[in-house]
């Protein structure tokens, strides 16, 4: 279940309900003050697009289980409302790959149920869409995939919304590995609605995924004026940060987008920091700014990740200001 975890997280972005200030805190990765705040307040426990909003920081902390039974219970409080069925449905299918193989088939056919009830409620809840279409495509047999099942579904889609039937269209041919089909079937419906976002953001993580850096790089230059909500935009920022090491070009592009990527997760939980500090002081030496790079290295040196490329190219930076 791995690669259809996998999938899905890609196909199918975390978003907030509408504005508020907690909204805003789930916005900034500030999700420990925003639980905190949250079993503080007994009208926010009434309102189940907080209560969504919950889940989602549970989530973000790595706490499934935790989520897993806030969610039961809140499907249980607001049986219809969709939303809520399609994010304990994802999370469900999370916790079926990472959990022990008896539980793991029950746990993908109850996040397979809710999908298609979260559907029957709302056709165009789009999230739960694509992600049943991605299950059916992405699943084996024996969990309850069906490729054709996934193509017939994605026609109907696409008879609905041509954009989302293009993303589900371009996901099927991800997951087959025909990178460059899907690439395709983006530019096709972009020449339609060149400035939809979701086409764009598809195309530029496709191009990533074939290390086509310079051109997703231009393609997330390209986005990020049209984007209004803050978690896609600073997702964008650090793409083009992290783009600008690789390519060695857009440079001052990239720092800005990393510099303002750091102020608004300062002090939060947002897990990308570590990285976003590292990419950032890579750009200020390559600028001739030692000054900078240093201060940023000094706040990641002595932090304890095990990724190996983090470790790797910490150590690079460390003996490039040595010199």
């Amino acid at each position: 279940m791995k690669a259809l975890l996998l999938s899905l997280l890609l196909t199918i972005p975390l978003s907030a309900p509408a504005s508020s200030d907690y909204t805003s805190l789930f916005a900034k990765a500030r999700y420990t003050e925003l639980l905190q705040q949250l079993e503080q307040d007994p009208v926010a426990q009434q309102d189940p697009e907080l209560m969504l909003l919950r889940a989602r920081a549970l989530i973000q902390q790595q706490f499934r289980e935790e989520a897993n039974t806030l969610l039961n219970e809140l499907i249980q409080q607001f049986p219809e409302h969709s939303a809520l069925l399609t994010q304990a449905a994802l999370n469900k299918i999370a916790l079926a790959n990472s959990g022990n193989i008896f539980n793991a088939r029950k746990r993908a056919t109850d996040g397979l149920d809710l999908l298609q009830k979260a559907i029957s409620l709302d056709p165009k809840n789009y999230l739960a869409q694509q992600a049943l279409i991605n299950f059916y495509q992405v699943a084996p047999a024996t969990a309850g995939g069906s490729k054709a099942l996934a193509a017939e579904l994605t026609e109907q889609l696409f008879a609905l919304d041509p954009v989302q039937g293009t993303l589900a269209r371009a996901s099927n041919a991800v997951a087959e590995g025909r990178l460059s089909d899907a690439l395709a079937l983006l530019d096709a419906q972009l020449v339609q609605t060149p400035d939809n976002t979701e086409l764009l953001l598809r195309k530029a993580a496709i191009l990533t995924q074939q290390s086509a850096f310079l051109v997703a790089q231009q393609t997330y230059l390209q986005l990020q004026p049209l984007l209004t909500d803050e978690i896609s935009r600073h997702n964008v920022n650090f793409q083009l940060g992290r783009l600008a090491v690789f390519t060695e070009h857009y440079q001052a592009e990239g720092i800005q987008a990393l510099e303002a990527y750091l102020a608004f997760y300062d002090g939060s939980q947002q897990l990308r920091l570590p990285r976003a500090k590292l990419r950032l002081a890579q750009l200020y030496l390559r600028q001739g700014d030692k000054v900078r790079a240093n201060a940023l290295y000094q706040q990641i040196a002595r932090m304890v990740i095990e990724e190996p490329d983090f470790i790797e190219a910490r150590a690079q930076l460390a003996a490039q200001l040595s010199q």
